[in-house]
C-alpha cells in the first residue's frame, strides 16, 4: 500500500524558516497585484463600451440627420446639392473617412471623403474605386448605414464610414495613463509596506533579543517603546510577565533568607503543589553546637549574643556552600548543615568532614580576633552521620515546615553532644564511605551507647585529612578568611 507523500512534504515545509518581514511583503504585494490587474481589467472594459457606444450615438445621430435632409434633393435628383451637403459633413468632422448616398437601385449618387481618403482626380473614379479604398480601410474603420425616406417611400440609403484609429488612439492614451497611475500607486504602496513592514519586524526582533536577554537571566531589560497597535500589547504582556518573574525572583531571595536556596528552589519549582511529599534520600548530616552557650547566655547582654550568633551562622553558611551543602535548620546555638540531601552527590561524607574542618579553622581564627576585643572565646561540638533519612514537608496547609527526620539525624545530633570543644565527631559509617576511603586521619575508635539505639556506635574523632586534603583545606580557608571581616 502506497503512503502519501503530503504528510512528509508539509513537515518538510513546515520547517523552512521563512521571515515574517516576507511573508508580510508577499502577502501585500499580491493583494496589490490582484487589486491591481482586477481594476485594470474592468476600467479597460467599460472605458471601451463607453467610447464605443460615445462613437455609435455620434455616427447614427449624423446618418440620421444626413437622411433626412437628403431626402427630398434625391427625389429631386439634385446630385450636386447632395454633394455639397456630405462635403459640408465631412468638412465638419475629422473622423468620417466617407460619406455616400445611394439611390434606389444601389447606385451612388453622391460621394465626400475624408483627407485620408481623397487620392482620386474624379469623381467616377472615385465612385469606382470607393469600395477599394473602404476595404483597405475596414480595420480602421466602422459602417453605418440609414435608409432615407421620403413620405414612408424608401427613396435610397446614406453610407457613413467612420476612423476608428482616433477612438483606438484615444482609448490607448487613457489606458496608458491609468496604467502609470496603477504602477505609481503599486510602487507608492510597496515601500509604504516594506516600511511598514520592517517597522513592525523591528520591534519583535527587539523584543526577540530582549527574550533571550531573559533567558540569560536579565530580569531588567530595555523593551522597544511601542504603544499603539498589538505588538505594544504584545510588549505589555511581556513586561507583566517580567515583573512576575522579577516578583519570583525577590520572593526566592527572601526565602533563602529563611529557609535553605535548594529548598526555596525546590518549593518554587512548583507553586500549584501545595506539600512536598517525604522522600527517603542518602547524605550526610552534620549537627555543630556552642560549648557552654548556657553560661555565656548569662555573662552576655541578648545584643552580644545575637552578634555571636549571627557571625557564627554565617560562617557555617559560607562552608557549607563551599563543599555543596546547606544549613536546613538553626536550632538554638546549634545548627543542622545537610550534604547531598537536596541534590544527589555520592562524595557527601568527604564534604561534609572537609566543611566541618574548615569551620574548626575559621572559628579558632575568630577567637583570635575576639581576643583582641577582649571578648570571650567560642568552642563547638560537631558530630557527624550519614545513611538514609527522610526529607520533605510536614504540617497542614496553613503552616508547613521542610525537615529531614530518621535515625540518621538522631546518630548525628547524639555524637554531637559526645564530641569534644573543637573536634569533629564521626560514625562508622562516615569512616567507612567509599568517598572517605584512607583520606581520614583519626585517634582510635570509641564504642558509646546512644539514647534510643540497642547496640553500641563505634565513633572515630577526626585529626585530620591526608596531607593533599590539608593543604586545599588551608588555601580555601585562607580565602574565607580574606573574605570575613571579623568584630
Amino acid at each position: 500500500m502506497k503512503k502519501s507523500i503530503f504528510p512528509v512534504n508539509s513537515r518538510i515545509f513546515s520547517n523552512i524558516r521563512f521571515p515574517l518581514f516576507w511573508q508580510m511583503l508577499l502577502a501585500m504585494t499580491l493583494v496589490l497585484s490582484l487589486s491591481t490587474g482586477i481594476l485594470w481589467g474592468y476600467v479597460q472594459l467599460n472605458f471601451s463600451d463607453l467610447m464605443q457606444k460615445q462613437t455609435n450615438t455620434f455616427a447614427n445621430t449624423i446618418t440620421q440627420q444626413a437622411a433626412s435632409s437628403a431626402a427630398e434633393m434625391l427625389m429631386a435628383d439634385d446630385h450636386l446639392a447632395l454633394s455639397s451637403m456630405l462635403e459640408n459633413l465631412v468638412r465638419s468632422s475629422d473622423n468620417i473617412l466617407s460619406i455616400s448616398i445611394q439611390d434606389d437601385t444601389k447606385n451612388t449618387v453622391a460621394l465626400a471623403r475624408g483627407s485620408a481618403l481623397k487620392s482620386a482626380p474624379d469623381l467616377p473614379q472615385a465612385l469606382e474605386n470607393d469600395t477599394e479604398a473602404n476595404s483597405s480601410n475596414e480595420n480602421n474603420s466602422i459602417d453605418y448605414q440609414a435608409d432615407i425616406i421620403f413620405h414612408e417611400v424608401k427613396a435610397g440609403s446614406i453610407q457613413l464610414s467612420l476612423d476608428n484609429s482616433a477612438i483606438s488612439d484615444s482609448l490607448t492614451k487613457a489606458l496608458r495613463a491609468l496604467g502609470m497611475i496603477l504602477i505609481g500607486i503599486v510602487f507608492f504602496t510597496i515601500i509604504s509596506s516594506i516600511l511598514i513592514a520592517k517597522k513592525l519586524t523591528r520591534s519583535l526582533q527587539q523584543l526577540q533579543m530582549t527574550t533571550q536577554q531573559v533567558a540569560k537571566g536579565n530580569l531588567y531589560p530595555t523593551l522597544p517603546n511601542v504603544n499603539n497597535n498589538e505588538v505594544g500589547d504584545l510588549i505589555k504582556s511581556f513586561e507583566h510577565m517580567l515583573q512576575g518573574l522579577r516578583d519570583k525572583e525577590s520572593i526566592e531571595k527572601k526565602f533563602n533568607s529563611f529557609i535553605s536556596k535548594d529548598i526555596a528552589k525546590d518549593i518554587l519549582s512548583d507553586l500549584d503543589q501545595l506539600k512536598k511529599p517525604l522522600k527517603s534520600v542518602n547524605g550526610s548530616v552534620l549537627f555543630v553546637d556552642i560549648v557552654g552557650f548556657t553560661q555565656l547566655s548569662e555573662s552576655q547582654s541578648p545584643q552580644a549574643i545575637a552578634d555571636i550568633l549571627n557571625q557564627y551562622y554565617s560562617l557555617l553558611h559560607q562552608v557549607s556552600k563551599l563543599y555543596w551543602g546547606s544549613v536546613d535548620n538553626y536550632i538554638g546555638d546549634g545548627a543542622m548543615l545537610t550534604f547531598g540531601v537536596h541534590a544527589e552527590n555520592p562524595k557527601h561524607s568527604i564534604n561534609a568532614i572537609c566543611a566541618a574542618k574548615v569551620f574548626i579553622r575559621l572559628s579558632k581564627a575568630l577567637n583570635q580576633q575576639r581576643l583582641k576585643y577582649n571578648l570571650p572565646e567560642l568552642h563547638f561540638r560537631l558530630g557527624l552521620h550519614c545513611g538514609d533519612m527522610l526529607a520533605g514537608a510536614i504540617g497542614d496547609q496553613e503552616r508547613m515546615q521542610f525537615t529531614i527526620s530518621g535515625d540518621t539525624v538522631n546518630v548525628a545530633a547524639r555524637l554531637c553532644d559526645l564530641a569534644s570543644p573543637n573536634k569533629l565527631m564521626i560514625s562508622e559509617s562516615i569512616y567507612r564511605h567509599p568517598a572517605c576511603d584512607a583520606l581520614l586521619i583519626t585517634e582510635p575508635s570509641e564504642s558509646f551507647n546512644l539514647k534510643g539505639k540497642t547496640h553500641p556506635v563505634n565513633c572515630f574523632s577526626v585529626i585530620a585529612l591526608a596531607p593533599q586534603f590539608n593543604r586545599l583545606l588551608m588555601q580555601q580557608e585562607n580565602e574565607l578568611i580574606a573574605m570575613q571581616k571579623y568584630v
